[in-house]
Protein backbone atom coordinates (compact mmCIF):
# COMPACT_ATOMS: atom_id res chain seq x y z
CA UNK A 1 0.00 0.00 0.00
CA UNK A 2 2.47 2.61 0.83
CA UNK A 3 4.86 1.47 -1.81
CA UNK A 4 1.84 1.83 -4.23
CA UNK A 5 1.32 5.54 -3.01
CA UNK A 6 4.93 5.91 -3.58
CA UNK A 7 5.67 4.69 -7.44
CA UNK A 8 2.26 6.62 -7.81
CA UNK A 9 3.47 10.39 -7.33
CA UNK A 10 6.92 9.38 -8.61
CA UNK A 11 4.86 8.28 -11.83
CA UNK A 12 3.01 11.36 -12.23
CA UNK A 13 5.61 13.60 -11.15
CA UNK A 14 8.03 12.28 -13.41
CA UNK A 15 5.51 12.08 -16.30
CA UNK A 16 5.23 15.92 -16.09
CA UNK A 17 9.02 16.38 -15.98
CA UNK A 18 8.94 14.05 -19.01
CA UNK A 19 6.07 15.23 -21.05
CA UNK A 20 7.47 18.84 -20.76
CA UNK A 21 11.45 17.36 -21.63
CA UNK A 22 10.02 15.60 -24.68
CA UNK A 23 7.37 17.97 -25.94
CA UNK A 24 9.31 19.27 -28.99
CA UNK A 25 11.21 16.36 -29.40
CA UNK A 26 7.89 14.39 -30.49
CA UNK A 27 5.65 16.97 -31.32
CA UNK A 28 3.83 14.92 -34.57
CA UNK A 29 4.55 11.21 -33.58
CA UNK A 30 2.09 10.71 -30.56
CA UNK A 31 1.97 7.33 -30.10
CA UNK A 32 5.70 7.45 -30.14
CA UNK A 33 5.74 10.14 -27.72
CA UNK A 34 2.92 8.18 -25.10
CA UNK A 35 5.38 4.73 -25.41
CA UNK A 36 8.44 6.88 -24.40
CA UNK A 37 7.28 8.72 -21.87
CA UNK A 38 5.39 5.80 -19.99
CA UNK A 39 8.25 3.39 -20.28
CA UNK A 40 10.59 6.48 -18.86
CA UNK A 41 8.38 6.92 -16.24
CA UNK A 42 7.95 3.39 -15.15
CA UNK A 43 11.59 2.57 -15.11
CA UNK A 44 11.96 6.28 -13.16
CA UNK A 45 9.55 5.77 -10.51
CA UNK A 46 11.01 1.75 -10.35
CA UNK A 47 14.36 2.85 -9.82
CA UNK A 48 13.65 6.15 -7.72
CA UNK A 49 10.71 4.40 -5.66
CA UNK A 50 13.10 1.18 -4.67
CA UNK A 51 15.60 3.07 -2.43
CA UNK A 52 12.86 5.59 -1.03
CA UNK A 53 11.40 2.82 0.80
CA UNK A 54 14.08 1.36 1.87
CA UNK A 55 15.57 4.76 2.97
CA UNK A 56 12.05 5.07 4.71
CA UNK A 57 12.46 1.67 6.50
CA UNK A 58 15.58 1.62 7.52
CA UNK A 59 15.79 5.95 9.29
CA UNK A 60 11.62 6.05 9.85
CA UNK A 61 11.95 4.55 13.66
CA UNK A 62 15.02 7.64 14.54
CA UNK A 63 12.10 10.05 13.30
CA UNK A 64 9.70 8.87 15.36
CA UNK A 65 12.05 8.97 18.33
CA UNK A 66 12.93 11.89 17.19
CA UNK A 67 9.57 13.51 18.13
CA UNK A 68 9.89 12.48 21.88
CA UNK A 69 13.56 13.65 22.78
CA UNK A 70 15.47 13.22 26.02
CA UNK A 71 14.04 9.29 26.92
CA UNK A 72 16.05 7.90 29.80
CA UNK A 73 15.63 4.29 31.51
CA UNK A 74 12.54 3.26 33.47
CA UNK A 75 12.80 3.06 37.41
CA UNK A 76 12.87 -0.21 39.08
CA UNK A 77 9.25 -0.65 39.62
CA UNK A 78 7.86 0.12 36.53
CA UNK A 79 11.08 -1.71 34.71
CA UNK A 80 9.58 -5.29 36.83
CA UNK A 81 6.00 -5.18 35.44
CA UNK A 82 7.22 -4.58 31.81
CA UNK A 83 9.63 -7.31 31.86
CA UNK A 84 6.51 -9.44 33.47
CA UNK A 85 4.37 -8.52 30.66
CA UNK A 86 7.32 -9.29 28.05
CA UNK A 87 7.83 -12.73 29.51
CA UNK A 88 3.81 -13.44 29.15
CA UNK A 89 4.21 -12.11 25.40
CA UNK A 90 6.91 -14.22 24.20
CA UNK A 91 9.50 -11.07 23.64
CA UNK A 92 12.04 -10.80 26.11
CA UNK A 93 14.51 -8.82 23.46
CA UNK A 94 12.27 -5.59 23.85
CA UNK A 95 13.37 -2.12 25.58
CA UNK A 96 11.50 -0.09 27.23
CA UNK A 97 11.88 3.90 27.31
CA UNK A 98 10.30 6.74 29.35
CA UNK A 99 9.83 10.32 28.03
CA UNK A 100 9.66 13.32 30.27
CA UNK A 101 6.53 14.44 28.33
CA UNK A 102 3.72 15.58 30.20
CA UNK A 103 1.13 14.15 27.77
CA UNK A 104 -0.15 10.64 28.54
CA UNK A 105 1.58 9.20 25.23
CA UNK A 106 3.09 5.55 24.21
CA UNK A 107 4.01 4.10 21.21
CA UNK A 108 6.17 1.30 19.72
CA UNK A 109 8.95 1.15 17.32
CA UNK A 110 10.95 -1.50 15.78
CA UNK A 111 14.39 -0.12 15.44
CA UNK A 112 17.58 -2.46 15.59
CA UNK A 113 15.91 -3.49 18.93
CA UNK A 114 12.11 -3.28 19.36
CA UNK A 115 11.57 -0.33 21.40
CA UNK A 116 8.31 0.94 24.02
CA UNK A 117 8.11 4.42 24.97
CA UNK A 118 5.59 5.71 27.57
CA UNK A 119 5.80 9.42 29.24
CA UNK A 120 6.08 10.13 32.23
CA UNK A 121 2.69 11.52 31.76
CA UNK A 122 0.94 8.67 31.82
CA UNK A 123 2.74 6.94 34.32
CA UNK A 124 1.24 9.35 36.51
CA UNK A 125 -2.02 9.13 35.43
CA UNK A 126 -2.95 5.32 35.13
CA UNK A 127 -2.62 3.04 37.50
CA UNK A 128 -0.41 0.10 37.28
CA UNK A 129 -2.88 -2.42 35.85
CA UNK A 130 -3.64 0.48 33.41
CA UNK A 131 -0.44 0.63 32.61
CA UNK A 132 -0.10 -2.83 31.78
CA UNK A 133 -2.42 -3.15 30.11
CA UNK A 134 -0.94 -0.04 27.61
CA UNK A 135 2.34 -1.51 27.30
CA UNK A 136 0.42 -5.34 26.64
CA UNK A 137 -0.88 -3.25 23.39
CA UNK A 138 2.00 -1.69 22.46
CA UNK A 139 3.69 -5.10 22.47
CA UNK A 140 1.01 -6.12 20.51
CA UNK A 141 1.79 -4.08 17.62
CA UNK A 142 5.46 -5.27 17.93
CA UNK A 143 4.36 -8.95 17.37
CA UNK A 144 2.05 -8.09 14.64
CA UNK A 145 4.71 -5.85 12.75
CA UNK A 146 2.61 -2.83 12.81
CA UNK A 147 5.03 -0.69 14.05
CA UNK A 148 7.03 -1.04 11.16
CA UNK A 149 4.62 0.50 8.66
CA UNK A 150 3.77 3.05 11.05
CA UNK A 151 7.22 4.60 11.28
CA UNK A 152 7.59 4.36 8.01
CA UNK A 153 3.83 5.99 7.27
CA UNK A 154 4.83 9.25 9.80
CA UNK A 155 8.38 9.49 7.75
CA UNK A 156 6.29 9.27 4.52
CA UNK A 157 3.64 11.70 5.75
CA UNK A 158 6.71 14.36 6.83
CA UNK A 159 7.97 14.36 3.19
CA UNK A 160 4.72 14.49 1.54
CA UNK A 161 1.79 15.54 4.02
CA UNK A 162 -0.78 16.08 1.51
CA UNK A 163 -0.93 12.40 0.30
CA UNK A 164 -4.80 11.58 0.04
CA UNK A 165 -4.54 8.17 -1.15
CA UNK A 166 -2.24 6.82 1.44
CA UNK A 167 -3.98 8.85 4.29
CA UNK A 168 -7.50 6.92 3.57
CA UNK A 169 -6.21 3.53 2.73
CA UNK A 170 -3.39 3.43 5.99
CA UNK A 171 -6.05 5.15 8.13
CA UNK A 172 -8.67 2.22 7.47
CA UNK A 173 -5.43 -0.29 8.03
CA UNK A 174 -4.69 1.29 11.74
CA UNK A 175 -8.01 1.16 12.83
CA UNK A 176 -8.36 -2.63 12.41
CA UNK A 177 -5.00 -3.38 14.09
CA UNK A 178 -5.91 -0.91 16.81
CA UNK A 179 -8.37 -3.42 17.66
CA UNK A 180 -6.20 -6.60 16.86
CA UNK A 181 -3.64 -4.72 19.40
CA UNK A 182 -6.65 -4.50 22.21
CA UNK A 183 -7.63 -7.94 21.65
CA UNK A 184 -4.02 -9.40 21.72
CA UNK A 185 -3.45 -7.40 25.00
CA UNK A 186 -6.13 -8.34 26.84
CA UNK A 187 -4.39 -12.55 26.03
CA UNK A 188 -1.70 -11.42 27.64
CA UNK A 189 -3.04 -9.23 30.76
CA UNK A 190 -6.30 -11.29 31.07
CA UNK A 191 -7.45 -7.79 32.25
CA UNK A 192 -9.68 -5.98 29.83
CA UNK A 193 -11.35 -3.49 31.94
CA UNK A 194 -8.36 -2.09 32.74
CA UNK A 195 -7.15 -1.32 29.68
CA UNK A 196 -10.66 0.24 28.96
CA UNK A 197 -10.11 2.53 31.88
CA UNK A 198 -6.76 3.30 30.46
CA UNK A 199 -8.37 4.73 27.26
CA UNK A 200 -11.03 6.88 29.21
CA UNK A 201 -8.43 8.44 31.33
CA UNK A 202 -6.22 9.03 28.29
CA UNK A 203 -8.82 10.60 26.09
CA UNK A 204 -10.12 12.80 29.24
CA UNK A 205 -6.22 13.76 29.86
CA UNK A 206 -5.20 14.31 26.31
CA UNK A 207 -5.87 18.18 24.71
CA UNK A 208 -7.26 18.05 21.36
CA UNK A 209 -4.79 20.82 20.75
CA UNK A 210 -1.83 18.48 20.48
CA UNK A 211 -3.40 15.72 18.40
CA UNK A 212 -2.06 16.43 15.60
CA UNK A 213 1.17 17.00 16.39
CA UNK A 214 1.49 14.13 19.18
CA UNK A 215 -1.36 11.77 17.48
CA UNK A 216 0.35 9.19 15.57
CA UNK A 217 2.77 8.60 19.20
CA UNK A 218 -0.75 8.14 21.23
CA UNK A 219 -2.97 4.91 21.45
CA UNK A 220 -6.28 6.68 20.88
CA UNK A 221 -4.71 9.56 18.30
CA UNK A 222 -6.44 11.87 16.36
CA UNK A 223 -9.01 12.48 13.58
CA UNK A 224 -12.40 11.66 12.97
CA UNK A 225 -14.72 9.39 10.44
CA UNK A 226 -12.12 7.96 7.28
CA UNK A 227 -9.16 9.63 8.28
CA UNK A 228 -8.71 8.52 11.54
CA UNK A 229 -6.54 6.21 12.20
CA UNK A 230 -8.20 4.77 15.66
CA UNK A 231 -11.39 3.00 15.98
CA UNK A 232 -14.03 5.65 17.62
CA UNK A 233 -13.41 4.96 21.67
CA UNK A 234 -16.68 3.52 21.91
CA UNK A 235 -15.70 1.10 19.74
CA UNK A 236 -12.90 0.30 21.64
CA UNK A 237 -14.36 0.11 24.85
CA UNK A 238 -17.54 -1.97 23.52
CA UNK A 239 -14.89 -4.65 22.71
CA UNK A 240 -13.08 -4.65 26.03
CA UNK A 241 -16.52 -4.52 27.85
CA UNK A 242 -17.06 -7.77 25.50
CA UNK A 243 -13.80 -9.35 26.04
CA UNK A 244 -14.76 -8.83 29.80
CA UNK A 245 -17.10 -11.71 30.04
CA UNK A 246 -14.65 -13.98 28.51
CA UNK A 247 -12.00 -13.18 31.22
CA UNK A 248 -13.98 -13.19 34.10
Amino acid sequence: MLLSSIFFWLFMGISLVSCYALSETYDYQFAVAVRTVFGTTVLLSIISGVPLAILLRRYSPRIVLGKVKKLYQPGADIYQSFRNICGRAGMSDVQLKISKIDLPISFAVDSQRPTVVISKGLLSLLSKDEIEGVIAHELAHIKNSDTALKAMVTAYKTALPHDPVIRLVEAAFHRERELAADEAAVKVTRKPLSLASALLKICDAFPRKNLGSFGTLSILGGGTGLMSRHPPIRQRINQLIRLAEIYK
